[in-house]
């Protein structure tokens, strides 16, 4: 299904590194699009981005995310780029660590994806959902249990939200970056070869490609960028 665009794309995680670099794109592209916060006003978001609030711990705060986005125009597309990263080896690694990953890397992007499924279902008009996974996600490494079972699980949440939702025209992919070049791996990682890191600017062309009509026929992809 080709999507009627001139709705509304809302990019999870949209002030982040990767997030920052996916709106830009999306802008440039002339698109309307919605970042969830929770701290809505902190800084002047840029022309065509509107900042609504959402806590997506809060089933309620989303709730009322779909019907802001809805208020605005259809939700056509929706990209998950939040999540976090602590490491851990999988026999020492406690509860609390284990929850805060699967609250960040699983839980919110399944919030913002259902909520997205949900709005284009009964919209009727089709649309496109990209998750932002992991290479951790299929390459095994050790001292990092929590997110590489987070990551893992998205995956899978990405690919059976495909195959639910084909009927209705609705796209779900999920993009499998390497590491990224952040501030923040740069700081966490200061010796390392960057030489293999990928940019925040190409793992966001994967995530612009993946919401545009040229990719309809792409549903339930893990997509390495990286």
């Amino acid at each position: 299904m080709v999507v009627q665009h001139g709705g509304v794309t809302v990019v999870g995680g949209g002030a982040g590194a990767l997030g920052s670099a996916v709106v830009s794109r999306l802008v440039a592209a002339g698109r309307r699009v919605v970042v969830p916060t929770r701290h809505p006003g902190r800084s002047e978001p840029p022309p065509g981005v509107t900042e609504i609030e959402c806590d997506l711990d809060d089933l309620a705060s989303v709730a009322r995310l779909r019907i802001a986005v809805e208020a605005m125009g259809p939700w056509d597309g929706a990209v998950s780029a939040s999540g976090g990263y602590a490491g851990g080896r999988a026999h020492e690694v406690d509860d609390a660590a284990i929850e805060a990953q699967l609250a960040a890397n699983l839980l919110g992007p399944w919030r913002l994806a259902r909520a997205a499924a949900a709005s284009m279902v009964a919209g009727g008009a089709g649309g496109r959902i990209v998750i932002v996974a992991s290479r951790a996600a299929v390459d095994v490494a050790r001292g990092q249990a929590g997110y590489q079972v987070s990551k893992a699980a998205v995956l899978r949440l990405t690919q059976v939200m495909a195959a639910e939702l084909q009927g209705h025209g609705i796209t779900v992919n999920a993009v499998l970056p390497g590491t990224m070049d952040t501030p923040a791996n740069r700081d966490s990682m200061p010796k390392a070869n960057r030489s293999s890191w990928v940019s925040t600017d190409s793992v966001a062309a994967v995530i612009e490609w993946l919401l545009s009509d040229a990719a309809a026929a792409v549903t339930g992809g893990a997509i390495p960028a990286g």
